[in-house]
């Protein structure tokens, strides 16, 4: 008997993306899904599409849910009311303008170790060039710290509900890197995570709709999950993350290395000072 996985899609006005990532998982080698979709109170043509595909979805699935919010909610109050709706033992998101390979939930599935707080792989975005095998068993374990300095897991993981659950879902007042913010949470209470070497999921950065960008936006996301996991952070993850906040910020190397003087910094954040450096010389 093959455990249940729940699918949590949250949408808001991408009624065409939004059709691409539900025939993702309609298209899934793994047989036991149980798709969970979110409507953050879009004023377009969501509800006719879910109309239109909900006979296909109920064939499909072993259960299928599809809910509107009564009003806009942000995406976290929409995750967190998918998850609670979840019955599947694994829970996994996927983003509405995103979408899966065939072989993704029997790929992390068959994968899943419970003693890692989750197992993902590395997403490619079709606005590049990336192959990478399928399937290696090439991995790496993704520590608190790893996540802390920054996010290295990508946009989903497949877990437990019980974890996703346990560490208090996604957080209200998180509005910009809420997926770091999970993982962070769930490295710390359940141990490393794993990440495959392969793809099984794609990430649309070329269709036209908004995506967060601004330097500024990120510098106030990064501010924040600093000061909230400061105390959980080395000194290494607490001079990397000083020196993404002023990367944001357009401080100059010079300042940079003056700023962070005497303080214990790792090979990687070694290398970026010093490319930092060439960039501004040459």
């Amino acid at each position: 008997m093959k455990e249940l996985v729940s699918v949590i899609i949250t949408t808001f006005n991408r009624e065409d993306l939004l059709e691409r990532a539900i025939h993702s998982v309609i298209n899934q080698d793994y047989p036991a899904i149980e798709l969970i979709i979110i409507d953050d109170h879009s004023n377009d043509k969501t509800a006719q599409l879910i109309a239109k595909l909900r006979g296909e979805c109920e064939a499909r699935f072993v259960r299928f849910i599809y809910q509107r919010n009564e009003m806009n909610s942000g995406s976290n109050f929409s995750r967190n009311r998918g998850y609670s709706l979840a019955q599947g033992k694994f829970v996994t998101g996927l983003d509405d303008d995103d979408y899966f390979l065939p072989q993704r939930l029997s790929a992390l599935v068959s994968r899943y170790d419970e003693k890692y707080a989750f197992v993902s792989d590395a997403p490619a975005r079709l606005d590049k060039q990336q192959k990478k095998p399928l399937f290696t068993e090439s991995k790496k374990i993704i520590t608190a710290q790893d996540v802390l300095c920054e996010n290295v897991v990508g946009n989903q993981v497949l877990t437990t509900r019980e974890k996703l659950l346990g560490v208090g879902g996604f957080s209200p007042e998180i509005r910009q890197q809420q997926d770091r913010d999970v993982w962070i949470k769930l490295t710390l209470k359940y141990g490393p995570g794993l990440k495959y070497n392969f793809s099984t999921a794609m990430v649309d950065a070329e269709h036209g709709s908004d995506r967060i960008t601004a330097r500024l936006k990120k510098y106030h996301s990064y501010r924040k999950l600093y000061f909230k996991f400061k105390p959980q952070m080395t000194e290494e993850t607490i001079s990397h993350n000083l020196y993404q906040l002023m990367s944001f910020r357009g401080v100059s190397s010079s300042k940079m290395n003056a700023l962070l003087r005497g303080r214990k910094k790792g090979w990687k954040l070694r290398l970026k000072l010093l490319r930092r450096t060439l960039k501004e010389m040459f």
